[in-house]
C-alpha cells in the first residue's frame, strides 16, 4: 500500500506543526504542511488525504479564546471536515488543535456539532510548560493510545487548557462510553475529571493537551538513563497507531 497521506493543518500561529509532520514521516507515512487559507481557496482538498492533524500553537494569537479563529475559518468547510470524520479517517489534534477541535463542536461529538465544552484557563492563572504523568484509559475505543503503558509521561504547554463541559448529562454521557481516552495523574490545571484527552466513538477523532511529538524519540526524555540505546519513545506510538489503522 502506499504511503497514507496526511494533511498538517496550519495557520498563523500554529508553531509545532514541523515536529508534527516528522513524526508522521517517520513512521511510514506521507505528510503535507496544507495553511488553512489552501484549503479556503481550494487549492487543497481535505477529502484527498487518509489522516488529519492540528499541531500546537498558539493559531491567530489565542485571539478571542484558544482556537477560536480558527475554528471560524474551518465552518466554511464544515461537510468537508464533518465527511473526513464521518468515514472514519483519524484525526488528532495537539494543544491548541485539542482546543480547535472543541470550538468547532467536532469534540466532544455530538449531532449539531454544537460547541458543548471548552478548554479554559488554567486555575493557576499562568501558562504551564512542564512534563506531566497521564493515565491511559484502557477501555476508551480511541485507536491513537491503543498498546500504549497504563501510565505515561509527555510535556504539556498551555495557559488554556481546563476541559470543562457545563451540561452534566453531557459529562456524564462521555465519561459513561469511555471517551476520556487520557487523564492527568495529578491534575496541573484543573479539568473535570482529569480529563487530558477525549476522543469520538469511533475512536478515530482524539483530541489531547499533551505533546506526544515531544515525546516522540527516547532522546527527548529529560529521565533518559545515559547510553540508553532505545530510539523511540511512548510518543512514537500515537502516530503510528493511526498509520497502522490506515494501512488496516
Amino acid at each position: 500500500m502506499n504511503k497514507p497521506k496526511v494533511i498538517i493543518l496550519r495557520g498563523t500561529g500554529t508553531n509545532c506543526d514541523i515536529e508534527t509532520l516528522t513524526s508522521f514521516k517517520y513512521v511510514g507515512a506521507e505528510p503535507e504542511l496544507v495553511h488553512i487559507n489552501q484549503l479556503l481557496s481550494g487549492a487543497r482538498k481535505v477529502l484527498d488525504y487518509s489522516i488529519m492533524a492540528f499541531p500546537g500553537g498558539f493559531s491567530y494569537g489565542d485571539d478571542i479564546s484558544a482556537g477560536k479563529i480558527f475554528a471560524l475559518k474551518m465552518s466554511r468547510l464544515n461537510a468537508d471536515f464533518e465527511k473526513f470524520i464521518k468515514t472514519k479517517r483519524p484525526v488528532i489534534g495537539i494543544c491548541n488543535g485539542f482546543q480547535i477541535l472543541v470550538k468547532t463542536g467536532f469534540l466532544p461529538e455530538n449531532k449539531t456539532n454544537a460547541q458543548v465544552s471548552t478548554l479554559y484557563n488554567n486555575d493557576c492563572g499562568h501558562f504551564l510548560a512542564r512534563w506531566e504523568k497521564f493515565r491511559i484509559n484502557k477501555n476508551s475505543p480511541c485507536i491513537f493510545t491503543k498498546g500504549l503503558p497504563d501510565e505515561i509521561a509527555l510535556p504539556i504547554a498551555h495557559g488554556e487548557g481546563k476541559f470543562m463541559i457545563e451540561d452534566k448529562k453531557i459529562m456524564a454521557d462521555l465519561l459513561g462510553r469511555e471517551l476520556h481516552a487520557i487523564t492527568y495523574a495529578d491534575n496541573p490545571n484543573g479539568s473535570m475529571h482529569d480529563i487530558a484527552g477525549i476522543t469520538n466513538a469511533a475512536g478515530t477523532c482524539f483530541g489531547l493537551m499533551p505533546h506526544p511529538e515531544r515525546n516522540f524519540f527516547a532522546h527527548q526524555r529529560p529521565d533518559r538513563p545515559a547510553g540508553a540505546r532505545e530510539a523511540v519513545s511512548v510518543g512514537y506510538q500515537f502516530f503510528r497507531n493511526a498509520v497502522n489503522y490506515v494501512k488496516g
